[in-house]
């Protein structure tokens, strides 16, 4: 009963039944007050319809003083009531395109991808996806504090991505919800490089995720590598981190000329040439990786190896003992257990250049180079 008096208390709601009923009774007054093709109720229904949204195509007019006064009452009742229906109707839909500009306003969406944090690799991320568009052809949403004028600026360089944006804290639930994330196929959790300490708020949000929802796949990027156990012991299903790829590029700069500007080429999403990731056809399954080598070869791709997923971690294989855990390891732990989720990480293994007569395996995918 409260659900019911609480629908007709809304503004909108009540101009409408004010409408139905001024029709109503409008067309009942003027079957009384007219005779001729107006005592028809099908014509006094259809000229009350016309005269409150003051169309008025004169098809029948009353003839008499006190229809006519009818009318007069009709016409200035309905000029007012419609226009305050179709003026909050208006305002509803503005408003809700503020909100949303804003990064206020629930998203609804499905199987997309999360985005929490912002620096500058997050523009590199967008630019990777906007080259392969075909394959990541999901809605993006963003969560953090950017402003109008950056998230438009964002926008404008994307065009062929579906960016959408949600502002607040990530670490906290209400706002990961408006982000639809339950419904998200995967999230990419970002530390601000330029903030001290940030790597802690990845951690935390890692873990308030994994928490709410173990099941979604969560990327973790971190500047610190002293970070990344306690991401894994956070269930993180992957991290990155950008200290262990910087020394690779200085050694290899030096000590074998030439690797890293493979490296980079490769990473560019520019280039003509570049990493992909493949499921393997069926027919391949139990074959030797020469064979699925060959066919690759011959559409002019080159295979360089097999990946696969693979889960199933508990709390005795990532955390130390009672007895030598830190403070963190053991929040962690009791955060974990206290909401009834196992400890898997569901990492993928990479096997770079396996023999030719590998066999094949259900689960597989193909790394290539195109």
């Amino acid at each position: 009963m409260k659900k019911i008096k609480e629908i007709y208390i809304h503004p909108i709601l009540k101009i409408i039944l004010l409408l139905l009923l001024l029709w109503i009774g409008s067309s009942i007054g003027i079957l009384y007050l007219e005779d001729g093709e107006l005592s028809d109720i099908k014509n006094s229904f259809w000229w009350a319809i016309v005269t409150i949204t003051t169309v008025g195509y004169g098809d029948y007019s009353p003839e008499t003083t006190y229809g006519r006064a009818l009318a007069v009452i009709l016409m200035l009742s309905g000029i007012g009531l419609v226009s305050t229906v179709t003026g909050s109707i208006s305002s509803i839909f503005t408003t809700r395109k503020i909100m949303e500009g804003r990064g206020l306003s629930m998203i609804e969406s499905n199987d997309h991808i999360v985005v929490c944090g912002w620096n500058e690799n997050v523009e590199h991320l967008l630019a990777c996806m906007s080259q392969i568009t075909t394959r990541t052809n999901k809605d993006i949403i963003l969560i953090n504090d950017l402003s109008e004028d950056q998230l438009n600026s964002i926008l404008a360089k994307f065009p062929n991505l579906n960016i959408k944006f949600v502002r607040g804290d990530y670490t906290n639930e209400s706002t990961l919800s408006l982000a639809s994330i339950k419904d998200a196929s995967s999230v990419i959790v970002i530390s601000d490089d330029s903030i001290p300490e940030d790597d802690d708020k990845t951690i935390l949000t890692t873990l308030t995720i994994k928490n709410l929802y173990p099941q979604l796949k969560v990327v973790a990027y971190v500047t610190e590598r002293t970070k990344i156990p306690y991401l894994k012991r956070a269930n993180a299903d992957e991290v990155i981190t950008d200290e262990n790829f910087k020394s690779f590029l200085a050694a290899t700069h030096v000590i074998e000329p030439g690797v890293p500007q493979a490296v980079n080429q490769l990473l560019d999403v520019h280039s003509e040439n570049r990493f992909k990731s493949e499921k393997i056809d069926e027919k391949f399954l139990g074959k030797p990786y020469i064979d699925l080598f060959n066919y690759y070869k011959n559409k002019n791709e080159l295979c360089i190896g097999l990946y696969i997923e693979n889960s199933a971690m508990g709390y005795e294989q990532l955390f130390s003992s009672a007895s030598d855990a830190d403070a963190l390891d053991k929040f962690i732990e009791q955060k974990l257990k206290a909401a009834g989720h196992g400890l898997k990480e569901n990492s993928i293994d990479v096997m770079i250049n396996p023999d030719n007569d590998f066999k094949i395996k259900e689960g597989q995918g193909a790394i290539l180079i195109v």
